[in-house]
């Protein structure tokens, strides 16, 4: 069974001020739909982006996310995400079902339960300017490194994620124009299943995407 992720968005001027739940494929900030990709007019004002990993990761876990981040960064737009210290890693462990915001990039985890949800990504923004992003991996599910059989690929799911952090909205084979077919699938299309790992590698509407965002 294919699961998905979830999308919340804090709206601030200088404080914040309004919470907005943003469900998958529910475009209700004006989104824009080009060829195969889906955006919604929220963007980083600057980069890199500075970014945070859960120390409590497994050393294995925390190489799959940075190898997410790399394959964003060689997308070939204006845009990178770095490491917010040497060793990548902080204490902090967010939880986006809160909706907190602190202002530090992070990944962390929490058990939600059996919901369907993978991962969950909550953002803050002064404006369309996003302040912060954060994504809590849902550790009811079982996770791998390897694309092992009946558990989620790290690398697959984050990369996924990351997407979202650019302000790339979600994809699916009924909704919109991309590749989101059992044999081909686009990094920002909606459904994950288990052992699966190509969205580890970005399609065409995937850089398109990010470079209609942020240039090259």
């Amino acid at each position: 069974m294919g699961r998905r992720d979830s999308v919340t968005m804090k709206v601030s001027f200088l404080r914040i001020t309004a919470l907005v739940l943003l469900h998958l494929l529910v475009f209700s900030f004006g989104t824009v739909t080009t060829f195969a990709y889906s955006t919604s007019g929220y963007s980083w004002s600057s980069s890199p982006i500075p970014y945070y990993i859960n120390s409590a990761f497994a050393s294995s876990f925390r190489t799959a996310m940075k190898a997410a981040d790399a394959t964003w960064d060689a997308a070939g737009a204006d845009f990178s995400f770095s490491c917010g210290s040497t060793a990548c890693t902080t204490s902090a462990n967010p939880n986006v079902w809160s909706y907190s915001c602190d202002l530090e990039k992070s990944i962390g985890y929490y058990n939600r339960g059996d919901t369907g949800v993978l991962a969950a990504v909550n953002f803050c923004a002064v404006g369309s300017s996003l302040a912060e992003a954060d994504t809590t991996l849902n550790t009811y599910y079982s996770f791998t490194t390897t694309g092992a059989a009946g558990k989620y690929d790290v690398q697959d799911l984050v990369t996924h994620e990351f997407g979202h952090w650019l302000w790339l909205l979600d994809l699916s084979s009924s909704g919109s124009p991309s590749y989101c077919s059992s044999s081909v699938m686009s990094t920002m299309c909606r459904y994950m299943y288990p052992g699966q790992t190509y969205r580890r590698s970005l399609r065409t509407d995937d850089k398109d995407g990010i470079k209609a965002i942020y240039g090259t």
